[in-house]
């Protein structure tokens, strides 16, 4: 899991744009995952006052809420470009997205990926000082870090996916300013 968010930080950060186009199916998924991690949100665990596994779930947080207001920039950027509504209306008074605006998001989509990277390194210590707990606090960790063990992997898949969108985006930006 690691390996897989210091990856996608790497293609973020260096622009890879060989990626496919994204469809409005993609855009449907990316909605439907911060759904997911809306509910996830709305039943996030109280504080076990163990600093690390609290540290580690307040880096999962920022990194789902980062997350969903991405996708709700992405989506609104790629219908945007494509010259619709989410319903699918043709809409010819939009005004596509810039390569700045695109190139701004990408840089988000990219710090997202570092807070990620952040909560990975925490992960560890949090384990460790989740074991090392007594009693009732015992009950509140394992909660806590089976409340992360189902948000995270939706933030890595997301994130994936809006790295992979933005990329596209970026290109085709790019390629229409040269014709």
């Amino acid at each position: 899991m690691k390996k897989t968010v210091i990856m996608m930080a790497l293609l973020l950060a260096t622009g890879l744009s060989t990626m496919q186009a994204q469809t409005k199916e993609d855009m449907q998924a990316a909605k439907e995952r911060c759904e997911k991690l809306t509910k996830l949100l709305d039943n996030k665990p109280k504080s076990t006052s163990i600093p690390d596994v609290d540290q580690y779930v307040d880096w999962v947080n920022t990194a789902a809420a980062t997350s969903m207001a991405n996708s709700e920039q992405l989506r609104n950027l790629y219908y945007r470009s494509i010259g619709e509504t989410e319903d699918g209306v043709t809409d010819v008074t939009v005004k596509k997205p810039t390569l700045e605006e695109l190139t701004q998001l990408s840089t988000t989509i990219a710090a997202q990926a570092v807070s990620m990277k952040e909560a990975v390194s925490s992960a560890q210590k949090a384990a460790t000082a989740a074991k090392d707990a007594k009693g009732r606090a015992t009950v509140k960790a394992a909660k806590a870090l089976a409340y992360t063990k189902d948000a995270y992997p939706i933030l890595v898949e997301e994130t994936e996916a809006q790295g992979k969108a933005i990329a596209a985006m970026i290109e085709t930006a790019k390629t229409a300013k040269n014709l």
